[in-house]
């Protein structure tokens, strides 16, 4: 309990303190400084000439490619205008710019001989009612919601700052107050058929597969998320597309629900409101002080949980650790073999164990949300850096080891195939292998259409094709079959098959008839392709008061959890719907906030 770590709401997102602008004379030299990022620390060398700063050149990180680009292309040269570490960072990536801002400060502050100056700490709340485990969006809600039913609350956070797992910015929500301004009418209802229309669908596309889901969620959730969108819409969260609309990938739904806000806004307005309750004396957070196990009674009910700090008492105990989609061992024990993933270092499914450690059934952790395309270097490890987004990408055809192709790669253009297609990286080894030749390349670059997301310039393409792990290439089939390790006889007669239903306009196979070129020759590309993962479905199973319950389905006293821990394949079934992920945090931590309280106070 003694490595607190007390931030100013401002420094909560920017994990160090920064001095502004250059406060101090700096001595010429080459500094690195270090930040952290969303994925983890991100290295800057800066150049000190003079007394000024010439040169800011980003090094090492785990970060996003596509998401983080703007921030990596765009602050250097702003720090190196204003000559400070004070610039507005890039929309969209906030965290990557904090991160690359708090390594340049860093860098600074050792060219001026400044140390790093402790931080005051937060004062703990004595005997707390709720133990709130993670301080990501549910766990914020959680708290928030805790402290307005009068409960006193505690939230270990692993890392040194709130937020939890970034994904896209979409919230769904019914009946609320964004479909109302856009004259869109809702039922809660129609979002519950639309559960069982998509798990329908999923049954009949794997009939072999069993599984269940808890339908009381569902319709919790239904019935409560609009209410949850109107209140961060009533706390001013900036969106990039408040007009609800269909999901973009997804299957549509019965009705345009999903809306898209700036996914950092999100955790700000949630902060600011559990900022109040800090500022009062009814809530703490300490910082970097990961639970590692649940404290029970002779009873069997949860008081409380160890960390590496001390153990932590209370009556009512809350997980809201996130997902699984870190961990190596949770995500082979139940998916995948090969994978990258977009889940943040610190998701590697601790509340689940701990859970599981007490008595709770996990359910449903063979389905995820796992999108097409990923590219697993050996540098960047499970962080996925690198993807191609093969939507509608043109050209490109999939092949498995055997050369053979196995499904009309684009599918339907309202994304309704785009399941099916993903499913296909979940077989076998789960690695599928993008071809295309020299006269697609050079059409895509005449199109400004890079392969690789975000690689305007193609250097990473280049840089990939140098290296040769993941990209190869190849005067024939035969070449670039055998550096891929594909079977190369049956690739050529895929080929030669392929190139007579491109120039008839239709895959006599599969259906494809969209965006279909003939392969030329010259010189072949084939990219090595993994599945990645953005959130892990299953979890612990719960009541509808957000109770983790036992094998026979009896409530564990005391183990509340909320956010991505329910697991979207409890609540929703086997079914991709936009939105249904940050929305859950909110609808799902009001809940066992609420519950929480109610049992640790007896009411």
């Amino acid at each position: 309990m003694k490595r607190i770590i007390a931030l100013l709401l401002a420094m909560l997102m920017l994990g160090t303190l920064y001095t502004g602008a250059l406060a101090a004379e700096m001595t010429d030299g080459v500094y690195v400084g270090q930040g952290k990022g969303f994925g983890g620390n991100i290295e800057v060398t800066v150049t000190i000439e003079g007394g000024k700063i010439t040169a800011v050149e980003p090094g090492a990180h785990q970060e996003t490619a596509g998401i983080s680009d703007g921030a990596f292309a765009q602050l250097p040269q702003a720090i190196i205008d204003a000559q400070s570490a004070e610039v507005d960072g890039v929309s969209g990536c906030t965290f990557s710019s904090d991160g690359i801002k708090a390594a340049v400060q860093d860098a600074l502050n050792q060219a001026m001989g400044i140390e790093a100056e402790e931080e005051e700490a937060m004062p703990i709340i004595e005997d707390p009612d709720v133990l709130v485990i993670g301080a990501g969006v549910a766990g914020m809600r959680s708290a928030i919601k805790a402290c307005e039913s009068g409960a006193k609350v505690v939230i270990l956070e692993k890392t040194d700052r709130v937020g939890g797992t970034l994904g896209g910015g979409t919230l769904i929500g019914v009946n609320s107050v964004l479909q109302k301004e856009a004259g869109i009418e809702d039922d809660p209802e129609l979002l519950i058929g639309d559960f069982e229309r998509l798990n329908a669908g999923y049954q009949s596309r794997n009939p072999d597969v069993e599984y269940s889901w808890n339908k009381d969620l569902g319709v919790y959730f239904a019935n409560h998320c609009g209410e949850e969108v109107d209140w961060v819409t009533s706390l001013g969260i900036e969106f990039t597309n408040r007009t609800p609309s269909q999901p973009t990938l997804y299957e549509p739904l019965s009705v345009d629900r999903v809306s898209s806000c700036k996914r950092s806004s999100l955790t700000d307005v949630v902060m600011g409101e559990l900022q109040k309750y800090i500022d009062a004396g009814q809530a703490s957070i300490v910082f970097n002080t990961p639970a590692t196990e649940l404290i029970t009674d002779e009873s069997g009910a949860v008081i409380g949980a160890k960390t590496d700090s001390g153990d932590f008492y209370a009556k009512a105990t809350i997980l809201c650790t996130g997902g699984y989609g870190y961990s190596e061992e949770l995500v082979k024990r139940y998916n995948l073999e090969n994978f990258t993933t977009t889940s943040s270092w610190f998701t590697t499914g601790d509340g689940m164990l701990m859970a599981e450690n007490v008595g709770a059934v996990l359910t449903n952790m063979d389905f995820l949300t796992v999108y097409a395309g990923g590219l697993k270097t050996p540098e960047s490890g499970l962080t996925r850096s690198l993807s191609i987004r093969v939507k509608d990408f043109p050209y490109i055809i999939f092949v498995n080891k055997d050369g053979n192709r196995f499904v009309d790669e684009l599918g339907n253009e309202d994304g309704s195939s785009y399941d099916e297609i993903t499913s296909w990286w979940k077989v076998g080894d789960n690695k599928v292998y993008i071809m295309l030749d020299q006269a697609m390349v050079d059409d895509l670059k005449a199109q400004e259409k890079p392969i690789i997301t975000g690689d305007k310039d193609w250097a990473n393409f280049d840089d990939q094709l140098a290296k040769g792990n993941i990209l190869f290439s190849g005067s024939t089939i035969e070449e670039v079959a055998e550096k891929a390790g594909i079977n190369a006889e049956n690739l050529a007669a895929t080929i030669e098959k392929y190139n007579t239903y491109a120039k008839n306009g239709l895959d006599e196979e599969f259906g494809r008839t969209r965006l279909m070129k003939e392969f030329t020759g010259g010189t072949y590309y084939i990219f090595e392709t993994t599945p990645y993962i953005m959130i892990t479905a299953g979890g612990p199973a719960m009541t509808d008061k957000g109770e983790v319950v036992d094998a026979d389905g009896n409530p564990i006293p005391g183990l509340y959890q909320a956010g991505e821990i329910v697991g979207m394949a409890n609540a929703f079934g086997r079914t991709t719907i936009g939105g249904v992920g940050n929305t859950g945090s909110l609808v799902w931590g009001a809940l066992a906030g609420g519950s929480a309280a109610a049992y640790a106070l007896g009411k």
